[in-house]
């Protein structure tokens, strides 16, 4: 790997995550492929819950649906 690639590297990763997308369409723009079909999940992991949680959700969706 050349230094300038090693160098491009470290600066992404140190980069908060809030500033990646707009890195990322810079440098997508300078290539000749469409960007993918994104998916922003900002609720993803965004609540707290009980730590048995998982292991009670055929319950809490039986309960929830009136199964």
């Amino acid at each position: 790997m050349s230094a300038m690639r090693e160098e491009l590297h470290y600066l992404v990763d140190q980069l908060p995550e809030s500033e990646l997308h707009p890195a990322l369409e810079l440098i997508r723009g300078r290539l000749d492929e469409p960007a993918p079909a994104e998916r922003d999940l900002p609720f993803f992991a965004s609540f707290e819950a009980e730590p048995d949680l998982a292991e009670r959700h055929e319950e809490i969706l039986r309960s929830e649906m009136g199964r």
